[in-house]
């Protein structure tokens, strides 16, 4: 494809094996999806070359090659883009400021990739994005505070981010999907993350990405990391992730008003204090991971009635008391409670206390049933016995003459030898 001048309106040559440099474009494309290829050489080729005319170019997937060499300082050439897509590509350096000049851009997908630096402030003019995924990088410094609140989609996961969570977080009332996970951040969870109104309201479930070119439809797919998978979805689902950091602190009671979550992971931080009962508001949540902190207290008896729940993950913590009683939370494995010692109840194997007393009672009690009972049918036994001889013995007396003569003779002997043996 080196040295391919390429002028179709719309191009997809995803999945073909090519191999090469980029093509180079006529302005008169306006989608380019060259992705799982085994193209190599620098984004230079694709994006310097001095064009006539204005370029149209709207939906760029250049992802799942072999590209290597910086970002370039030529996006001001393809202003018209709506959608990039560099994810999965051996790209380095730093976002260079030129992408600022993107303003129509909706969605900024670059993961997978060995870029560095910080996000530069001139993303800040792209008004109109609402996805900007930048996962499994090295990008340092602080989260910026400058993010535009229509976004939709942040995803930062696995990069060196360091510093506090940002309130401004709490400002993208629009926010679905907020992915933080596997970085350095400090200081505690924000208290007004439930601002958030998007994650409070379960309208925005069926949300889908997707733009048009030319009458066709695109949908963005996006790659996400619930219910302790990595899942792409077609629909976004509500999700905060805020795993594996150095956050400290309790968990706001404001979190749990986010009543749309459907997957909500803070495993692995500093976390103390116990878990509210209000995390039984969260009605929607499919996916919960709070293991590897250090919570105190007893399960609270409101997770019973999470019946949407199909991952639960509350291991290695210092939990203690009996598992709440309910089929949703007995339903799962050991593996999600192990780790706390004090820990009782099914599924574990450590049987609570009161359980075994009150099984003992139960035992005794049972035995002095069956006591009761045997004692019932004795008595029972003896009344009939009785029953049935007398009326035997009264019966044949009354029926049989002889018999009858024989013992009134009998009594009358008795009663001769009584009066003359005391007389």
């Amino acid at each position: 494809m080196s040295n391919v001048l390429l002028n179709s309106k719309m191009l997809w040559l995803s999945k073909n094996g090519l191999s090469g440099n980029l093509p180079r474009l006529t302005s008169n494309v306006s989608v380019f999806l060259i992705n799982d290829d085994n193209l190599s050489g620098s984004l230079s080729h694709l994006l310097c070359h001095n064009m006539i005319k204005k370029s149209n170019l709207e939906y760029l997937v250049i992802s799942s090659n072999s590209l290597s060499g910086g970002l370039t300082e030529c996006w001001g050439n393809w202003k018209s883009l709506i959608h990039v897509d560099l994810g999965g590509n051996n790209l380095t350096g730093m976002i260079p400021h030129s992408m600022g000049t993107l303003s129509n851009l909706f969605s900024l997908r670059m993961s997978n990739t060995k870029l560095h630096g910080g996000i530069p402030v001139s993303l800040k003019n792209c008004q109109k994005l609402l996805m900007l995924s930048l996962r499994y990088n090295n990008f340092s410094g602080n989260i910026p505070n400058w993010i535009g609140q229509q976004v939709k989609v942040l995803q930062l996961r696995s990069n060196k981010f360091s510093g506090d969570i940002p309130l401004h977080i709490c400002q993208l009332s629009s926010l679905l999907v907020l992915d933080l996970a596997f970085n350095r951040l400090t200081g505690t969870i924000p208290h007004c993350l439930h601002n958030i109104t998007a994650m409070k309201s379960s309208n925005d479930t069926t949300y889908e990405f997707y733009i048009y070119v030319f009458g066709v439809k695109f949908e963005i797919l996006v790659p996400l990391q619930a219910k302790g998978n990595g899942v792409t979805y077609q629909k976004f689902i509500h999700v905060i992730d805020l795993s594996n950091n150095h956050l400290s602190g309790r968990i706001p009671l404001e979190v749990f008003d986010l009543t749309a979550l459907n997957s909500l992971n803070l495993s692995q931080n500093h976390l103390m204090g116990t878990i509210p009962k209000e995390i039984g508001n969260m009605k929607q949540l499919e996916s919960l991971d709070l293991s590897n902190n250090t919570l105190s207290g007893e399960i609270p008896q409101t997770m019973s009635d999470m019946t949407f729940l199909e991952v639960l993950n509350l291991s290695f913590n210092n939990l203690k008391g009996q598992i709440p009683l309910g089929t949703q939370l007995q339903g799962f494995t050991p593996l999600s409670y192990m780790g706390n010692p004090e820990l009782c109840g099914t599924p574990l194997i450590e049987k609570c206390k009161h359980d075994e007393a009150s099984g003992g009672d139960t035992k005794v009690m049972a035995k002095e049933e069956e006591g009761y009972e045997l004692m019932e049918f004795f008595y029972m036994g003896m009344g009939v016995g009785f029953a049935t001889g007398f009326w035997i013995v009264f019966g044949s007396l009354l029926f049989k003459r002889s018999w009858r003569h024989a013992y009134f003779n009998f009594l009358y002997d008795v009663k001769d030898w009584f009066i003359s043996r005391w007389a």
